[in-house]
């Protein structure tokens, strides 16, 4: 199933909004022109599932009300009634040819299409799993499920390919297990106000000395440095004895095998902080990440990477920096932006 993000672009508008990209069209929508390609029999129901999404009651009463129809065993009826409606109007299909069509007519009516596959996963949703059989062969489920998410990613940019302009949207969660994008993204925050505590002169900088007792010390691996200068000159890249964030970020990410001894936990008892086999499963997500840039790369379509949880924020934004470093700069289609982070 794929689910459409919609936006109303100008382009058929006037005569002079021809010439906009896509993604400057977007910022000046037409709703009337969108409305007028849309006839009373769709704008009705239309109406009916917007004002049914806005009852709080109405959504407080959903879920128990589908269960009632499951126990009479009546869940046809309820499912027509969802497909025909709310399922109509917020997912695009389920097979290529449905989705295809109803990103075409969007564009025809004026309408952007964001292909979103609905990937999202959460710590819950994997915890039981996890705890029912070993660590291994959980992490092994867990990895044959992100492979099996990245194809589907694939597939989402085949599909939007076919419909110039449109994008497609990836979410982190679904390329990697939750658990391991949680256990990296933990020394994140405690980094950034250790620094922002560290500068108390608030100029956006600090000393070793700082450093050393303030970033090192957020770490969970941080006491475990045998060289404090030695880590503090890596960082500091022109030598003039002063790091920011930027610096800290481009030197002690997860890219760089030298940092990595930091993310690790202090102890096999803690559990701030990552384990060793999270570093794999780390090239894992990024390989797919890559993996699916390169095919939008190759087929002109924009990716925005969605934002989620904000414990595994960190993570996801690291990996849209990393995304968009690579892919930004260039294209076969010449220089433009391909990688999108987006905020919620």
């Amino acid at each position: 199933m794929a689910t459409l993000d919609s936006r109303a672009p100008a382009a058929t508008r006037n005569t002079s909004a021809t010439t906009d990209t896509p993604g400057e069209a977007m910022l000046r929508p037409d709703p009337a022109h969108a409305l007028r390609k849309q006839g009373l029999a769709k704008l009705i129901p239309l109406w009916f599932v917007y004002m049914a999404c806005g009852s709080p009651r109405l959504v407080q009463m959903a879920p128990g009300m589908l269960k009632a129809f499951e126990k009479m065993r009546l869940s046809w009826l309820s499912n027509a009634v969802m497909r025909r409606t709310f399922f109509a109007w917020f997912c695009a299909g389920e097979k290529e040819k449905e989705i295809v069509q109803a990103m075409r007519g969007l564009k025809e009516a004026g309408v952007g299409s964001i292909l979103d596959f609905s990937a999202e996963a959460d710590l819950a949703d994997d915890h039981a799993a996890a705890v029912a059989g070993s660590a291994d062969t959980a992490r092994a489920q867990a990895n044959v499920k992100a492979d099996a998410f990245a194809k589907e990613y694939l597939h989402g940019l085949h599909m939007s390919e076919q419909v110039p302009g449109s994008f497609a949207a990836i979410k982190v969660t679904g390329l990697a297990d939750p658990e391991v994008l949680y256990r990296l993204s933990m020394p994140y925050r405690p980094l950034r106000e250790a620094f922002v505590a560290a500068d108390h002169d608030n100029d956006g900088r600090i000393d070793f000395t700082q450093f050393k007792q303030s970033v090192l010390g957020a770490m969970p691996g941080g006491d475990r440095v045998s060289s404090a200068s030695g880590m503090f000159s890596m960082v500091d890249s022109n030598n003039d004895g002063q790091v920011d964030w930027v610096d800290l970020q481009m030197a002690l990410g997860l890219d760089n095998p030298l940092a990595r001894p930091l993310y690790l936990r202090s102890s096999p008892t803690s559990e701030y902080g990552a384990i060793e086999s999270d570093f794999e499963d780390y090239e894992r997500m990024i390989s797919r990440s890559r993996a699916v840039a390169q095919q939008a790369s190759d087929s002109n379509v924009r990716i925005m990477v969605d934002a989620e949880h904000s414990y595994f924020q960190p993570l996801i934004d690291h990996v849209a920096l990393v995304l968009q470093r690579e892919f930004n700069a260039q294209t076969q289609h010449g220089a433009r932006a391909l990688i999108f982070n987006t905020y919620q």
